[in-house]
């Protein structure tokens, strides 16, 4: 990264310092942002939020020792440069007390001047890349613990909080949730026959099938082995749950492309609503787990609602 790749704020009070700075810095960086007072500046800082700030110390209406002072109250990472005309001990020490990175003495030393930006840029960018990787990492670690990560859907973990939420949800909203237990049919053939890499293209392909024909608001859930959920919410009819449940039938019906072979798989599919078939959370699934099996009993490739098995 270069001092094109940040932005920096310039307050100086004096005009004619202000436009030469401009001139010889403006090119070299990724924005220039002018300011002729400290309290100016400090707007400008909380609009902007600049990477580098360079400031004089004595302006008007507040000068860069207050600024400074200001932003660190709440910033301690920008990095702020201050100039002065003045060699002044005292003020070197006030401004290392506020935790200013730099107090560089005017007239400008521009040499020095860049020297200083390169070392503040070259730093900002090892913390940026450090954050980034810590960014990713805590990413990474999210999504191994929320994510089933052969087929990317939520896990039986996230599924738990989801349904939690859900219903949380439809007791505000005095709503309506459907609950469905999808489990795949034939697929212990599959591993068998053509192995575990057969098998995982079959659950990949599956798992993005069912989600192309849901709505965003829907929620798909792996929570193991060749078994899914599904969360629908909103006030469900159940002419339209009928509908999602023969359409997962149909797409789980098209066959899997897989080492020149079209690989194949049914499902059974239990649905549970709530609160008609369950006021609890785990009672709702252990519902939509009994109408599931009772699907897989009476055949493959069908549905069922536990209301119909009362």
């Amino acid at each position: 990264m270069t001092l094109s790749d940040f932005t920096f704020l310039y307050v100086e009070d004096d005009k004619e310092t202000q436009e030469r700075m401009k001139m010889i810095l403006e090119e070299d960086m990724g924005a220039f942002h002018q300011a002729f007072n400290g309290k100016e500046g400090l707007q400008m800082y909380h609009r902007f939020k600049p990477d580098i700030i360079i400031a004089d110390i004595n302006m008007p209406l507040m000068d860069g020792l207050t600024m400074a002072k200001e932003i660190r109250a709440k910033d301690n990472d920008t990095p702020i440069i201050l100039l002065s005309a003045f060699d002044n001990k005292e003020l070197l020490k006030q401004a290392i007390d506020i935790g200013v990175d730099s107090f560089l003495s005017k007239p400008i030393d521009i040499d020095e001047l860049y020297q200083k930006l390169e070392e503040i840029s070259t730093e900002l960018a090892r913390n940026l890349s450090e954050k980034r990787a810590e960014a990713e990492k805590i990413e990474n670690l999210y999504k191994l613990a929320h994510f089933d990560m052969l087929t990317k859907a939520p896990n039986r973990f996230l599924f738990d909080l989801k349904l939690d939420q859900a219903i949380s949800r439809a007791k505000r909203n005095d709503s309506e949730i459907a609950l469905f237990i999808i489990d795949l049919d034939n697929f212990k053939q599959i591993n068998d026959r053509h192995g575990h890499l057969a098998g995982d293209k079959v659950l990949e392909t599956v798992s993005g099938n069912i989600q192309s024909i849901l709505r965003t608001e829907d929620t798909l859930a792996r929570l193991g082995g060749d078994e899914f959920s599904l969360i629908v919410e909103d006030n469900p009819t159940r002419s339209h749950l009928e509908k999602v449940a023969q359409k997962i039938i149909d797409i789980i019906n098209k066959p899997v492309r897989y080492d020149s072979m079209d690989l194949r798989v049914q499902c059974s599919i239990g649905i549970a609503r709530w609160p008609q078939d369950s006021h609890e959370k785990n009672d709702l699934i252990h519902s939509a787990d009994i109408a599931m099996y009772k699907a897989k009993h009476l055949g493959k490739g069908v549905y069922i609602f536990y209301e119909d098995l009362l």
